[in-house]
């Protein structure tokens, strides 16, 4: 049972996050990311299978694969995502609503500290570089 939380962000307005939640027998993961001209991307489901390793995080579900890999301890992970999200205009509508424009994400990031992202976002067909800052926590 744990928490894994990444947030990250660059100088050219694109950020996000994403969070794995563990329990017994169930398991939830959320993202979101922001890329500026296109919205805000939410990926949310609050029922996949819990992992079977804490060492190579791995949810799959409908629509939704994602791995959180510790490459080395306290110091780099790795975070893959492919998943369909629901697209909004801004971060209000994304908190209020679940209706909007289904549309591919995926994430093929790296942590490293001190609190260093990079890596790329993909919203649809566009690659967005990230080389920006972040932070990620385990409880």
């Amino acid at each position: 049972m744990g928490v894994w939380s990444l947030e990250f962000a660059d100088d050219q307005g694109l950020s996000g996050s994403l969070q794995l939640t563990v329990e017994i027998s169930t398991a939830s993961f959320h993202a979101q990311v922001v890329v500026p001209d296109v919205g805000v991307i939410v990926v949310r489901d609050d029922e996949v299978a819990p992992p079977k390793r804490r060492d190579l995080l791995v949810v799959r579900a409908e629509g939704l694969w994602a791995e959180l890999l510790c490459e080395t301890p306290d110091e780099h992970w790795s975070f893959g995502l492919e998943a369909f999200g629901v697209r909004f205009d801004d971060e209000a509508e994304a908190a209020t609503s679940d209706r909007g424009e289904r549309i591919a994400v995926g994430f093929d990031l790296e942590w490293e500290t001190p609190d260093r992202v990079v890596g790329e976002v993909l919203v649809g067909r566009a690659r967005h570089a990230l080389d920006g800052h972040g932070t990620f926590t385990v409880s």
